[in-house]
């Protein structure tokens, strides 16, 4: 059965509060956005994270040199049925330095979803440069 309108909406949102969790809230909160055996990855940045505590470690140690940085995404699109589910969104990362707003990264996110008993979650998430 195909995703209803409902389900579209919650994975939005979750991909959106992923987003806010890692510019504004502690690296913990990444615990109500991915699985418990997430992979987060960047290939051309040779970084691979499996495991939600890994996931944390890395926020934490990304947030640390920019703490200023915003992810914006746009043009989501999200596909499938039943308790899974596929999304991909244009991503922009900006960041402030000195009063000077640049855009730092733009990339692709590639995500595999679940549906657990707490709602949707990213089971896995690659980030596609360029």
């Amino acid at each position: 059965m195909a995703l209803d309108i409902q389900d579209k909406f919650a994975i939005e949102e979750l991909l959106r509060r992923a987003c806010y969790n890692a510019d504004y809230n502690p690296p913990e909160s990444m615990r109500a956005i991915y699985t418990p055996d997430a992979v987060f990855e960047v290939p051309a940045m040779d970084i691979s994270c499996q495991g939600i505590d890994n996931i944390i470690a890395f926020f934490t140690q990304s947030r640390a040199g920019f703490s200023s940085a915003r992810h914006i995404i746009n043009n989501v699109v999200v596909e499938g049925d039943g308790d899974s589910a596929k999304s991909s969104a244009y991503l922009q990362v900006l960041r402030t330095d000195g009063g000077a707003t640049a855009i730092v990264s733009v990339a692709r996110y590639l995500d595999t979803l679940k549906r657990t008993a707490d709602g949707w979650r990213l089971a896995h998430r690659s980030v596609a440069m360029g």
